[in-house]
């Protein structure tokens, strides 16, 4: 049985001026706020793809970031790493077109 240990929240891995995911997504359209945005559509197909460029044993479950326990060679299953050899995750989910997937929701 494989172990999971929280990786971090969105907070300390990708955004630090948001609290959470939700506010992320929310904070992103800035003062024109989501009107005519489908955002419970939006946060779920972000997550998705956020979960897609994971590795297949990490993922985004709310605003926590889990993986395995024991370390895996990220860098050479092909997956960024940051200085200290530890899953970019914000290198991952910045290959996200953020903005594809609310065009996608534009009522």
């Amino acid at each position: 049985m494989t172990t999971t240990t929280s990786y971090g929240t969105w907070t300390t891995r990708v955004e630090r001026l948001s609290a959470n995911f939700e506010t992320y997504v929310l904070e992103a359209f800035d003062s024109e706020g989501p009107d005519g945005f489908d955002i419970d559509a939006i946060e779920a197909d972000y997550r998705n793809a956020i979960n897609d460029a994971l590795p297949d044993s990490v993922s985004l479950c709310g605003s926590e970031f889990y993986g395995p326990y024991e370390s895996e060679d990220w860098a050479a299953a092909g997956y960024p790493t940051d200085e200290d050899g530890r899953l970019d995750i914000k290198a991952i989910v910045e290959t996200i077109d953020f903005w594809e997937i609310v065009a996608r929701h534009d009522s």
